[in-house]
């Protein structure tokens, strides 16, 4: 019930925040915000999708895959830190809104796993001998890439769709 609370608390901070007004009250802020979070998105997904048809066979094996990511990690973090950034001022716009929203909730929970998995298990397979990891086990851990970062765009095209008061959660919250 406390997280529940603090959460709360947080979206409606950042609803009355700077950014949040800033960004709402203005007619073309918002657009061009967005703009930046789907082109750090298009180029996450482009470094991803090379690295994932490295670690299942299917293209540019004249390179290993750990020197594949080693060329891609720039862009990699790059656009994922605009990704975040960027996502962090829409999500300010309407963050009580968010808080209700079950699609926003499956896209966080993604998009959490997503970056832990990335930045964990999944470079560590990446960055490993080609000899030393079997192919099955690269072929599961690129499959598992692709259904957690698919799973942040599914449930970010989702929000759109899903309607959530936002004066019911603000009352049923205290």
């Amino acid at each position: 019930m406390w997280l529940k609370a603090l959460l709360l608390s947080f979206c409606r901070w950042c609803n009355s925040s700077f950014f949040g007004h800033g960004i709402r009250d203005s007619v073309w802020l918002f657009p061009f915000v967005e703009i930046f979070h789907l082109i750090g998105l298009g180029v996450l997904g482009g470094t991803l999708l090379v690295l994932n048809l490295r670690l299942l066979g299917l293209g540019f094996r004249g390179e290993s895959a750990s020197d594949l990511e080693k060329d891609v990690r720039p862009w990699m973090v790059g656009s994922l830190a605009l990704m975040l950034g960027s996502g962090f001022l829409l999500f300010s716009t309407e963050a009580v809104k968010m808080y209700g929203n079950w699609a926003f909730r499956w896209k966080m929970i993604f998009l959490a796993s997503a970056i832990v998995y990335t930045f964990t298990l999944y470079r560590k397979v990446v960055r490993s001998e080609e000899g030393r990891i079997a192919t099955l086990w690269r072929v599961v851990v690129a499959i598992l890439s692709v259904l957690l970062w698919t799973g942040v765009g599914l449930g970010g095209r989702a929000i759109a769709y899903v309607t959530t008061s936002a004066s019911s959660i603000s009352i049923s919250a205290r």
